[in-house]
């Protein structure tokens, strides 16, 4: 008997997909269910948990190519070190 296991990839799940044009928010400061990588928008502390600061961090720096959020201030590939 074989069993199918299906992954989600992280980016659908972090809402980090090119074709979302739509932005909605969840409870709290300036923190989407998409990343915005237009402009500087967040900052450390407006996400509750690493993993968030870490999602946006991920999702932009695939979308343009940097961490345009300056999340990860001393450049080793980790966002908001608290």
């Amino acid at each position: 008997m074989f069993r199918l296991i299906i992954l989600i990839p992280l980016l659908a799940l972090t809402g980090c997909a090119a074709g979302q044009a739509s932005e909605q928010t969840i409870p709290g400061p300036k923190i989407s269910t998409v990343c915005v990588c237009r402009s500087d928008r967040y900052n450390c502390a407006d996400f509750k948990t690493r993993r968030e600061a870490r999602d946006k961090y991920e999702c932009c720096k695939q979308k343009v190519g940097y961490d345009v959020h300056n999340l990860d201030g001393d450049s080793d590939g980790i966002a908001c070190e608290w």
